[in-house]
């Protein structure tokens, strides 16, 4: 859609390993043992007082004629299960940042993690789903610090790229719901399920379950809001940097099977023999095949309106207000894109392109009059703004004036070392600090902060923590949460979220 995809992709795709797949994993706990109706598991005991069961298949492998379907219900096994080790991440390219995740994929891949307290009965649950553009990443995310608050901590793998959006007639002919695509979502909704019928066994709470995520597992998170098929698996919601607004847009049926019509070409034959392909080689046809250039640079690699899993397009179920009536928390970090090489004549442009000329020009006057470090250039700025601020801004006002309780905020705070909060920076306050720059007291305050509003959020469906976090008001666009780029003083800002530049914008955004 714009000249910078490239340097947007590189930018949302820079998502950590927050708990090594590769490091070295503890020995199974006896302590740390539950039955459940698949078979008896034995975890393990990472840190004193906690337990940790990795690699639980909440559905059967999707191979052979399950790939491209949704998923089943997982087998049973014998014996106990000894729940060490993550299972394989999902099938996924090499971009650099994921190279150990594309060296050992395995479409034997739907496993979840499960973090829990020693002793744990009836606590709330944090279902988190990772990020990577729905291309790549993985589930091993560290749950500890979460779970040091008293909560149950689940991660999740999902299809991702041609395994979980693939979409064309044939599939839909198919499918006995007149429906294809959308597998990735259709995978989480199955972990949702299994959290709901076996989470009690690790001593959380069914329902409690607040589903969180971070860039496409935001996307992902307002998706399952939109979607009836998770209504009742969750009562609260939260949206790190993406929303369904934003950079990622759901396609319509006709976008989306145009959009993969080429890879569905280039695969050839019938759906048996594309099943029966391995999966590198689906992949690499998949990265070789021309993509439509009138299709939105996302539209064939993520979800479509496919009439049971997303019924209509989910701009306008909010909209509407027929979302799920759940608690939801959205934010964005100060600077969530920062393009690289862009001149202004490119930056002119975009804004024409998405905006119209005269929205564009009052724009670049805004930009130029207010010139704000804090913020960013006006490349960043207008990235940032139009793929985050402004579209949460309004999606919180939608969810809001539906009498829903609504809370959003902003993360200043970058990571230690760095210049500035971009896209990923809130990941290190809200897991950990690993492979980073030895974080400073105040660093360790704002964490700290953090796992309160995130935790407390997961507990009682209101995030406390150390300053009041006031609901947000449709028709004032605020007050909203201010996380510091420097010093502690973390505060309700009651001006109207993302400022001027929203005002231009929102005209943009569909109705």
């Amino acid at each position: 859609m714009r000249a910078i995809r490239s340097v947007l992709s590189a930018a949302l795709l820079v998502i950590p390993l927050l708990c090594s797949a590769q490091g070295v994993t503890p020995q199974p706990s006896p302590r740390a043992r539950v039955t459940l109706a698949q078979g008896a598991l034995e975890g393990i005991e990472p840190s004193p007082g906690i337990f940790a069961y990795f690699g639980i298949p909440f559905a059967q492998p999707p191979v052979g004629d399950l790939r491209w379907k949704p998923p089943q219900p997982p087998r049973a096994w014998q014996g106990t299960r000894i729940a060490d080790h993550h299972g394989a991440p999902c099938p996924q390219l090499d971009e650099g940042w994921n190279h150990w995740d594309s060296q050992h994929w395995s479409e034997d891949c739907l496993h979840l993690d499960v973090w829990t307290p020693a002793g744990a009965h009836n606590l709330p649950v944090m279902f988190y789903i990772h990020g990577g553009s729905n291309l790549a990443g993985d589930g091993f995310a560290d749950g500890k610090p979460l779970v040091r608050h008293g909560v149950v901590f689940v991660s999740v793998n999902y299809r991702m790229d041609i395994f979980g959006w693939f979409r064309t007639p044939e599939l839909d002919a198919e499918s006995p719901r007149r429906a294809s695509g959308d597998y990735g979502l259709l995978d989480q909704i199955a972990a949702l399920q299994w959290v709901h019928d076996n989470i009690a066994k690790f001593g959380g709470d069914p329902s409690k379950v607040m589903i969180f995520g971070q860039s496409a597992g935001a996307v992902d998170t307002g998706l399952l809001l939109a979607s009836p098929l998770a209504r009742g698996l969750f009562r609260a919601a939260l949206e790190e940097s993406g929303q369904v607004l934003g950079l990622m847009p759901t396609s319509a049926q006709g976008e989306s099977e145009t959009a993969w019509a080429p890879v569905a070409k280039a695969l050839g034959a019938t759906l048996a023999a594309q099943r029966a392909m391995p999966a590198a080689q689906v992949m690499a046809i998949d990265a070789q095949a021309p993509k439509p250039a009138s299709v939105n640079w996302w539209g064939y690699r993520g979800a479509s309106v496919d009439g049971w899993v997303l019924p209509e397009m989910p701009w306008r179920v909010y909209q509407d207000g027929k979302e799920a009536p759940v608690a939801l928390v959205l934010g964005t970090n100060v600077q969530e894109i920062v393009p690289e090489g862009e001149t202004l004549n490119d930056l002119r442009h975009d804004m024409a392109e998405i905006l119209g000329y005269k929205a564009a020009a009052q724009l670049e006057t805004l930009y130029d009059k207010t010139p704000d470090p804090l913020l960013g250039t006006p490349e960043t700025r207008f990235e940032t703004d139009h793929d985050f601020h402004c579209a949460v801004r309004l999606l919180a006002a939608w969810h809001a004036s539906h009498g829903f309780p609504t809370w959003v905020y902003r993360f200043d705070r970058p990571d230690p070392g760095d210049a500035s909060a971009i896209h990923t920076s809130e990941l290190y306050y809200v897991f950990s600090f690993q492979h980073k720059v030895k974080p400073s007291p105040q660093d360790m305050e704002i964490a700290h902060a953090m796992h309160e509003y995130w935790t407390s959020f997961a507990k009682n469906a209101v995030p406390t923590g150390p300053a009041a976090w006031p609901q947000y008001q449709a028709k004032q666009f605020g007050p909203w949460l201010k996380i510091p780029k420097t010093g502690t003083d973390i505060h309700a800002d009651d001006t109207p979220f993302g400022g001027d530049a929203c005002a231009i914008m929102d005209p943009a955004y569909p109705k």
